[in-house]
């Protein structure tokens, strides 16, 4: 399967919106979305080294962007009982968390959430799918204003 979160490109999705009618000769408002995906090994919430960098860096080219909100959504392969990866899961969107905050971004503004083994991207029968599924997705949401 190729699903768009296990390309190794973060995808930027802009949208130009209007301001008041009094701000609209002046400014747009852009609304901007960032979807980016961290990888990890078997039964790990530390993430894959390449994965940090990218995710920093496809956030942080995003000049004058005010962050609305932050999504990180855990998964997991389908190694080990549903259980057990649904709270592996959701380490995993902590330790993403977590990661942000150490990097600067307001903890209060990310929220986490585990899928655990349910939203597999890939087939599960491979070592390639499994390592594929073993993953957080992230989803930052914020406007940019833009003088006209």
């Amino acid at each position: 399967m190729n699903h768009p979160l296990t390309r190794p490109v973060c995808t930027v999705l802009l949208a130009a919106a209007l301001l008041s009618p009094a701000a609209h000769a002046a400014e747009t408002v852009e609304s901007v979305t960032v979807r980016a995906v961290a990888h990890f090994d078997f039964d790990s919430t530390t993430m894959h080294p390449e994965d940090q960098a990218r995710l920093l860096a496809d956030v942080t080219t995003m000049k004058n962007v005010n962050w609305q909100s932050v999504r990180a959504t855990g998964h997991t392969d389908s190694v080990g009982t549903a259980a057990y990866n649904d709270r592996l899961a959701v380490r995993r969107a902590a330790a993403v968390k977590a990661y942000l905050a150490d990097k600067g971004l307001p903890p209060a503004l990310v929220r986490t959430a585990g899928a655990g083994l349910s939203q597999p991207v890939a087939g599960n029968d491979t070592a390639t799918g499994r390592a594929q599924n073993r993953r957080t997705e992230v989803v930052f949401e914020g406007v940019r204003t833009q003088p006209r």
